[in-house]
């Protein structure tokens, strides 16, 4: 069957559609995850209209049912999170605020007069980097935290294991009472009848002795 004019279009257009699919998943991708307004393209002026219309057109551009970009899945996990985040107002907040902090930072760094795109890249930049040397530094505190619970863990089971050795030496001496107190009698009577046995071949010396004086 030979294909017609429409055929061929309709044809190029799912191409088309299915390429464009394919490079939004790719530039979703490339956005950090710590900039939401990149992976949503908007402006951080947003509404929350705004955000809800971006995560529309763009979820359906790069839905795994939709695209058979391998990584798709995980491009619609992320597109999925920054629209979460900036629609949650105290999130949108804290990340404009410190999208705000980059600027005055950069702004006392910045050498040129001219504040274009190329000045706003570099905020964008200078806030990963903030954000990258918070998270660093809540991960330190948190191996220190958790060093130090180790430590403090590994000293009470030490004391467990100290407590359990009394424990147990205890229940050991305890237990050995009833068989200390008859070896400690038997020691006594055997010292009794070994006195005695002196005293009586003593006695029985002495007897004979005098019965040969008077001889």
């Amino acid at each position: 069957m030979t294909e017609t004019s429409s055929d061929v279009d309709r044809i190029l257009q799912l191409e088309a559609t299915q390429l464009s699919r394919q490079r939004e998943v790719d530039r979703v991708l490339k956005q950090s995850v710590l900039d939401p307004f990149s992976i949503l393209g908007v402006p951080h002026t947003c509404t929350p209209t705004d955000i809800k219309l971006a995560y529309r057109n763009k979820s359906r551009l790069i839905h795994p049912d939709k695209t058979a970009h391998a990584q798709a899945r995980d491009a619609f996990e992320r597109l999925k999170q920054a629209e979460t985040e900036l629609m949650d107002d105290e999130k949108r907040k804290s990340i404009l605020t410190m999208i705000q902090e980059a600027r005055r930072e950069l702004t006392a760094e910045w050498k040129r007069e001219e504040k274009g795109e190329e000045f706003e890249r570099a905020v964008v930049e200078k806030y990963k980097a903030i954000m990258i040397d918070i998270e660093w530094r809540k991960r330190q505190k948190l191996k220190q935290e958790l060093a130090k619970e180790g430590a403090a863990s590994a000293r009470e089971e030490e004391a467990i294991r100290e407590r359990k050795k009394r424990k147990e030496a205890d229940k050991a001496w305890e237990d050995s009472r009833d068989q200390r107190v008859s070896s400690w009698r038997d020691f006594q009577a055997a010292g009794s009848s070994g006195k005695k046995s002196k005293k009586d071949g003593q006695s029985k010396k002495a007897k004979l002795s005098a019965a040969a004086s008077k001889k």
